[in-house]
């Protein structure tokens, strides 16, 4: 039978029958609670009533992703940290059907004064995978409130490059460095663009010496593409010793990180005030060149393009964010 009762400024209805527990819900009228409350005895009557789903917590999910979800894919090692941070916090405790678009909005505000935007925008991406394996492959019925707030807006790309000097002042201090081929590193990220991960990932049978060129048969996004190596990178292959692992650098990401690190010091002191206030020269490279591992500067020899105004002797560069083609 039903029974209905003021509390507050709400009415509650309650069903309860033998061999089933107490069902009760509120609502802001008693027409609307006796409305519900037929409903479900009817439904009670029929035999097609279905209890609500009792939703478990975020954290044995997140777990749960981790060990079947995060092994597929290539940035797992960022997913188990991104998780790791997220056991830390409320959220973690709290059930899946109780974690709102206002309780993530609010998440948002608060992290955003702790971290940049970015952290926050991986953060709640991962949170997004999670409710999207619940809802589709796991069969809990939840919405992603994820998809129900205003994500951070990205912060602005670097755009950090080496000025002149540095580069010399780099490769000088990677020489000096106990980590032999830190120097061999840096030059071939610097003549191909390559990821660290991508150099890392470089067996010996992957380098052509011949025809100059590095296949890459894993790559961040999925396809393998073949890299041509300058003459300075192809140097720098080769002055590399071969180990038994048959890697190009036996090394990990960690040993890479550390010798890096340890081959610059700390400067000690502050900088000048004056230095605000410097002007620097227009430098035709920044302006021109956003790709500059993908642009190349060449004499041209031969004369089959002349309809085309390339002559032989010409000094051309190509790359694909030049604005044209430069002929000096």
């Amino acid at each position: 039978m039903a029974t209905f009762r003021k509390r507050g400024d709400k009415w509650q209805a309650r069903v309860q029958r033998s061999g089933q527990g107490p069902i009760s819900k509120s609502f802001n009228t008693k027409p609307d609670a006796v409305k519900w409350a037929r409903n479900v005895e009817s439904q009670l009557d029929l035999g097609t009533f279905a209890p609500k789903q009792t939703m478990p917590r975020l954290l044995p999910l997140m777990v749960r992703y981790v060990e079947e979800v995060t092994p597929t894919k290539k940035g797992d090692s960022q997913e188990r940290y991104r998780a790791a941070q997220w056991k830390k916090t409320k959220l973690a405790e709290m059930h899946l059907d109780k974690i709102t678009g206002e309780v993530v909005a609010q998440y948002r505000d608060t992290r955003l004064k702790e971290v940049s935007s970015n952290t926050v925008r991986l953060e709640l991406a991962f949170l997004s995978v999670v409710f999207e394996q619940c809802r589709k492959e796991w069969g809990f019925s939840v919405s992603n409130p994820v998809r129900q707030i205003r994500m951070p807006k990205p912060g602005k790309p670097r755009q950090r490059r080496l000025e002149a000097g540095e580069e010399d002042a780099l490769l000088a201090a990677c020489k000096t460095s106990r980590a032999f081929y830190l120097h061999s590193f840096v030059v071939l990220a610097v003549e191909t663009g390559m990821r660290s991960g991508e150099l890392l990932g470089i067996y010996w049978e992957h380098v052509n010496l011949t025809n100059r060129t590095v296949f890459l048969p894993d790559t961040k996004n999925g396809s393998p593409r073949t890299v041509p190596l300058s003459t300075r990178a192809l140097n720098a292959i080769q002055a590399l010793p071969r180990s038994i692992s048959g890697q190009l650098f036996s090394s990990g990401h960690h040993s890479i990180h550390n010798a890096f690190q340890r081959g610059w010091p700390v400067i000690a002191g502050f900088p000048s005030p004056a230095a605000d206030h410097t002007q620097e020269l227009i430098d035709l490279n920044k302006q021109l060149i956003r790709n500059k591992e993908a642009t190349y500067i060449f004499r041209v020899k031969g004369n089959p393009m002349t309809g085309a105004g390339i002559y032989e002797g010409k000094i051309k560069t190509s790359g694909p964010d030049l604005l044209g083609t430069l002929l000096i």
